[in-house]
C-alpha cells in the first residue's frame, strides 16, 4: 500500500483530530489510546472523544502515516521519510529559478545529482548549500574542518561577492578551511595570497595529474560535492590562467563570459562518511595535517 502524503495543518486555525494525533506523536511516543486521548485534551485542550480519535488513528494507520505495535500508536518511519523527500522536492522545485537549477536526479536517499546551464549558477548553489551545511552544525563545539579541490579557484575573481560572503560564514562558525588548488599559474598563486590573509590554509598542487583542472569538491562533515568539469570549459579557463602573466594581462571579461557560457554541468551531492573521509584525507595530507 502507497503511503499517503499528509501534512499537519500549522498555525492557529483550528486542527482536525488527525493533525492533532499527529502533532502529540511528534514529542511523545508511543502511546495507546486512552493516553493519546488525554494528551490531546490536555496539550491542545481539545474537546475529542475516545471514539473520535480512534476512528482517526484507523484511518491514519491505514494511510501508513501510523503504525500500530501491539496497542501503542506512533508516527512511521517511512512516513517521516516520505514527508521529508516530499518538502525537499517541494523546496527545490519552487526555489529552481532561483537556484539555477535546470534538472534534480535522486539516487537512492543519500546521492542527487543536480544539472545546471553555466558555472555562475552552479557556484551560487554550491555556496548556498554550505552555508546551510554550515548553519545546521553551529551548535557543534569539536574542531570543524571544510576541505576543498580546484582546479583553480576562479570565485575570487568571477564572484567576489558570493565567496566573500561565504568566506564569513567559515569564520563566524570557526571553521578551518583547507583549499588545494590543481593550477599554479599567475592568478592561482594571487588567489592563494587573498584566502591566506584571510586566515584560510591553501597550497598549490605541483604534481598535478593530466586534466586534473576539471575535478572540483568540497567535503564537510560526511557531506560532499562534486563536479568534473567539460573538457571544453576546462580549457578555456585553463587558457585565461595560462596567459595570464600579471593583471595588465588578465582578461576579466573573457573570463566572466567562459562563466555564464552555457554548458551542460552535473553536480553530484551526497552523504557518505567513507568517501568524505577519503577525500577529505586526500586534500589534507597535502598539509601534511591528519583527519
Amino acid at each position: 500500500m502507497a503511503i499517503e502524503i499528509i501534512t499537519p495543518q500549522l498555525g492557529t486555525i483550528k486542527k482536525s483530530t488527525k493533525d492533532l494525533i499527529i502533532s502529540t506523536l511528534m514529542y511523545d511516543h508511543p502511546l495507546n489510546l486512552t493516553k493519546l486521548t488525554n494528551a490531546i485534551k490536555k496539550k491542545f485542550q481539545a474537546s475529542v472523544t475516545f471514539q473520535g480519535v480512534r476512528k482517526a488513528v484507523n484511518q491514519l494507520v491505514e494511510n501508513g502515516v501510523i503504525i500500530k505495535n501491539a496497542r501503542e500508536y506512533d508516527l512511521s518511519r517511512d512516513w517521516i521519510l516520505e514527508l521529508r523527500n516530499f518538502v525537499e522536492k517541494l523546496q527545490e522545485s519552487h526555489f529552481t529559478e532561483r537556484t539555477g537549477i535546470k534538472d534534480i536526479q535522486a539516487i537512492g536517499d543519500d546521492i542527487k545529482v543536480y544539472t545546471f546551464d553555466n558555472l555562475i549558477d552552479l557556484d551560487k548553489f554550491w555556496d548556498k548549500l554550505v552555508a546551510k551545511w554550515f548553519e545546521d552544525d553551529k551548535d557543534n563545539k569539536t574542531e570543524k574542518c571544510y576541505t576543498q579541490l580546484s582546479g583553480h579557484a576562479w570565485y575570487v575573481l568571477g564572484q567576489l561577492g558570493e565567496e566573500t560572503e561565504i568566506m564569513e560564514k567559515i569564520k563566524r562558525f570557526n571553521i578551518k578551511f583547507y583549499i588545494l588548488a590543481n593550477g599554479c599559474t599567475f592568478l592561482d598563486e594571487w588567489s592563494k595570497k587573498y584566502y591566506v590573509d584571510h586566515g584560510f590554509f591553501y597550497i598549490t598542487n605541483r604534481d598535478k595529474k593530466k586534466n586534473s583542472n576539471a575535478q572540483y569538491f568540497s567535503v564537510y562533515n560526511n557531506y560532499v560535492i562534486q563536479i568534473t568539469y567539460p573538457e571544453e570549459i576546462t580549457k578555456k579557463i585553463d587558457s585565461i590562467y595560462n596567459n595570464t602573466k600579471d593583471f595588465e594581462s588578465f582578461e576579466a571579461a573573457k573570463l566572466i563570459k567562459i562563466l555564464r557560457e552555457k554548458t551542460d554541468l552535473k553536480l553530484t551531492v551526497m552523504r557518505n562518511p567513507v568517501v568524505a573521509q577519503q577525500l577529505r584525507s586526500f586534500v589534507l595530507d597535502k598539509f601534511n595535517v591528519k583527519k
